[in-house]
């Protein structure tokens, strides 16, 4: 028993330090300068903030986007017990305790499954090291990095649960698709539920070749039940995130001006825009067929280097080469290719040939769905029928992802190949052809184009258009070009060199020339030789900054310190210095207008859209002219929809004062008018020209909160606590008043009170909150109290008891029939 728990974690423990050694910049305290964090870091700043001053949970961000929900940015979801122990291991500094998870639970898997210690050992490092996980990491898709670590014991418990193992199987799937959901990317929890899928109907379709239609059933119940307890613990995150995800860009739009925005979901070119093509696929073989990165270091080896150095500086030549534009492929924007590497794809082709029964098939079926869909845009037929028909496919963009599906298939056939020959399962003669056919498949098309690399394209990218108008000269064009074909070349030749290796232990240890251990060694080591070199150009030492560094992403600008010392607790900013719908830094510092975020509500985006997008082009305009002081309140005024978000503020250079409304509405402000429209195409278009000081545009779908009323403006209402989930207003009229919020409105958590009694309230001006008050002296308060997160934490507390004494009485139930094993053996 102690040999046997030992060859089980003295894997792990080469794991840990393999890992440890690729991440040694963390013992140093030192973190991983990551852009999407950076972002991030933008993003929560306020959420953080609050959260730490008062010790509440801010369920509200007031810093992006004139305010919405903080469900997809910094809200702590309680009541999932189960996310208490990942949340323990992730202590350990990332990306160290990422990697570690996702490594571990693949060999843990493997182990569940019934594979060798030493070849799980070999099988985790060859998934682990793939380059998807390095290349999305570097970049900062931290969710999307833990979400993956978590398919591998997901598969493992539902295989299990299809081998009679229900209990066992239906414990260990609930606990990895609770984790999953917890990390909260749930388009890599959709993919794995596609997977899941296609294993489900690879085991029915044998269970009725087999007549084992009612195990079969018995499986898949007890893995559905698990898979509700699952959803369960999660109810907390997910009820919120549905019922907020309605009124995203990922929802339904009611305009009807622009028909190819109406399907509920995303806008068809924005879900395909990252779609792969069949050259681009291939990376996953060749790293560099496609150039690799934006940005990839050559040296003094480029084309480019040799000619820049004739002509200047070698050092400037050098830190061009060390940064040359080699991608040419078809994605927007490349941070590195999805490299699986040349081992692991060469023993997948192998298994092909070696692997049999429904673990084949389900496998296959994968790689090949997940390919397919991958496609996107090169594929319309297949991507329009799941945009169309398929539920929840419209809510995800960038469908290339979907290969974390494939890969995790990939590499597990990887393992059966190796298992079955290890096992020797096959004969001579199936081996001998199962090496030849995968060698000529993987080693034949390495060799093509190592020897031939201009089948693969002219090595043009559209990038060149831009460095052609930086520039670049013809000659230096053609360098360009050929730099990628040689990196092509070179991969390809580097490829095959590994493929060849790979079957040349595969034939060593199957001729009994090589111990087992020793192959398995060498395994290890071509699988590290393979992706370390190519993983450190992308995430590598250089990567990582002095943790202080990313504590502080960003720093004051003199603009920014101006616009502080204004002590009104609530106005807006609006940053013209940069694209101010893909900016966290001013929501850093300010309650911006614009933001960082790929869910914002759909009204605001279409505000964005409509009015806000025009309206900052007149400005620019207005500002290029020159205006004097006293001229500025006439761009605001021109500027309705900025006007009504109470945007105090224009940076317009963020070393010099900013432009300041001389006159802002303010928090909350009276109105004497109302226009009733009938849908939200009029809605929107009655906002140009509007002056909403004077005149609020209302729904008619709102009219009976108006209808029969006037409005005399006298009066006061001023704001007297402004906190992400609560605001107070002190109210003071002799008649009843139209009042209009610069809130943002969101009725599905968003509850209004006059004087402590809750009341109805409307929305306004397309995005806003509006009310009919009564004369008098009221407190008036918004509270937000969304019922799917209170409620949802209640949900998940109960499912996640259930699942803790699931646990308990299986282990209890498990001991007790060990310990009768042991008496009757001793017997």
């Amino acid at each position: 028993m102690k040999k046997k728990l030992v060859r089980i974690i003295l894997p792990v423990v080469l794991l840990l330090a393999t890992s440890s050694i690729y991440f040694a910049p963390v013992f140093e305290g030192k973190v991983v300068q990551q852009s999407d964090i950076v972002h991030f870091q933008g993003m929560s700043k306020s959420i953080s903030d609050f959260r730490k001053d008062t010790g509440e949970e801010p369920l509200w961000s007031d810093s992006m986007f004139s305010g919405m929900p903080g469900y997809l940015i910094s809200t702590l979801f309680k009541g999932n017990i189960a996310k208490s122990i990942s949340d323990f291991i992730l202590k350990i500094p990332r990306p160290l305790s990422y990697h570690l998870l996702f490594l571990s639970l693949f060999y843990l898997a493997c182990i569940l499954l019934g594979v060798n210690p030493w070849l799980s050992l070999a099988g985790a490092l060859a998934y682990g090291f793939t380059s998807f996980f390095f290349v999305i990491f570097e970049a900062g898709h931290n969710s999307k990095a833990l979400s993956i670590t978590f398919i591998s014991l997901l598969v493992a418990g539902v295989i299990m649960a299809y081998r009679k193992k229900h209990l066992a199987g239906a414990l260990i799937s609930i606990l990895a698709l609770s984790w999953m959901i917890a990390a909260n990317h749930l388009q890599m929890t959709y993919y794995a539920g596609i997977l899941i899928i296609i294993i489900a109907i690879v085991y029915f379709i044998y269970a009725v070749r087999e007549k084992t239609i009612i195990p079969f059933l018995k499986s898949s119940g007890v893995l559905a039940a698990g898979a509700l307890l699952a959803l369960g613990m999660n109810v907390s995150t997910l009820w919120p995130i549905y019922e907020y995800s309605k009124d995203t860009i990922r929802g339904k739009s009611e305009l009807t001006s622009d028909l190819h925005k109406k399907s509920d979901g995303l806008d068809r070119d924005y879900i395909l825009d990252y779609s792969y093509d069949v050259g681009e696929a291939l990376t996953a073989f060749i790293p560099r067929l496609k150039g690799g990165s934006m940005m990839e270091p050559l040296g003094e080896k480029s084309q480019v280097y040799e000619l820049l150095a004739r002509g200047q500086n070698k050092q400037n030549a050098l830190r061009i080469a060390n940064s040359l534009p080699l991608y040419w492929g078809s994605q927007p924007i490349a941070g590195g290719p999805f490299y699986f590497g040349a081992v692991l794809c060469f023993l997948f082709v192998f298994g092909l040939f070696v692997v049999k029964g429904k673990d084949k098939w389900w496998i296959v079926a994968a790689v090949v769905v997940s390919f397919a869909l991958s496609l996107g845009k090169y594929f319309p037929s297949l991507s329009d029928l799941m945009i169309d028909y398929f539920p929840l496919y419209n809510k995800f963009r960038d469908v290339k992802n979907i290969i974390v599906i494939q890969q995790f298939a990939m590499a597990f056939m990887g393992i059966l190949a190796v298992h079955a020959v290890y096992k020797r399962e096959i004969s001579d003669k199936q081996f001998n052809k199962a090496l030849l056919y995968s060698f000529s498949i993987a080693g034949g098309l390495a060799l093509i184009l190592a020897l031939m690399p201009g089948i693969a394209g002219n090595f043009a990218a559209a990038s060149d258009a831009r460095l052609v108008q930086a520039g670049w000269p013809e000659q230096l064009i053609d360098a360009l070009h050929a730099d990628r074909k040689m990196v092509l070349r070179t991969d390809a030749f580097r490829t095959f060199i590994f493929v060849a290796l790979a079957a040349g232990v595969l034939w060593a240890f199957w001729k009994k020339k090589l111990r087992a251990e020793y192959a398995l060694a060498l395994w290890v080591v071509l699988v590290l030789a393979d992706m370390w070199p190519t993983n450190k150009r992308y995430l590598n030492n250089d990567s990582f900054v002095a943790k202080r560094q990313m504590s502080n992403p960003y720093t004051l600008s003199k603009a920014d310190e101006l616009i502080l010392q204004d002590k009104d607790p609530s106005y807006r900013v609006l940053n013209l210095t940069v694209n101010p719908f893909t900016d966290a830094s001013t929501s850093y510092f300010h309650k911006s207008v614009g933001g960082y975020h790929a869910a914002k509500l759909k009204r605001y985006q279409e505000l964005i859209d409509f009015q806000i997008g025009p309206e900052i082009q007149k400005i620019a305009g207005a500002l290029n002219k020159g205006l004097s002081p006293d001229q500025t309140g006439s761009i605001f005024n021109q500027a309705p929809a900025l006007k009504m978000l109470n945007t105090k503020y224009l940076i317009v250079n963020p070393n010099g004062a900013p432009v300041r409304d001389p006159a802002p509405l303010g928090n909350a402000w009276f109105v004497g008018n109302y226009e009733i429209v009938g849908n939200a195409d009029a809605e929107i278009d009655a906002l140009t020209g509007l002056n909403p000081a004077d005149k609020a545009i209302i729904d008619k779908r709102f009219e009976q909160y108006v209808s029969g009323k006037t409005y005399q403006k006298n009066g006061s209402i001023e704001l007297e606590v402004s906190n992400p989930n609560y605001l107070k207003y002190a109210f003071s009229s002799d008649s009843q008043q139209l009042t209009v919020f610069s809130e943002i409105y969101y009725d599905k958590g968003w509850d209004a009170y006059i004087d402590g009694e809750k009341v109805p309230y409307f929305r306004a001006n397309y995005v806003l909150r509006a009310m009919s008050i009564p004369a008098g002296e009221h407190t008036i308060e918004f509270k937000f109290e969304p019922r799917s997160y209170f409620m949802g934490n209640k949900i998940s507390y109960i499912s996640s008891i259930i699942f803790v004494l699931l646990a308990l009485t299986y282990l209890g139930f498990y001991l007790k029939k060990r310990r009768e094993t042991t008496v009757t053996n001793q017997q």
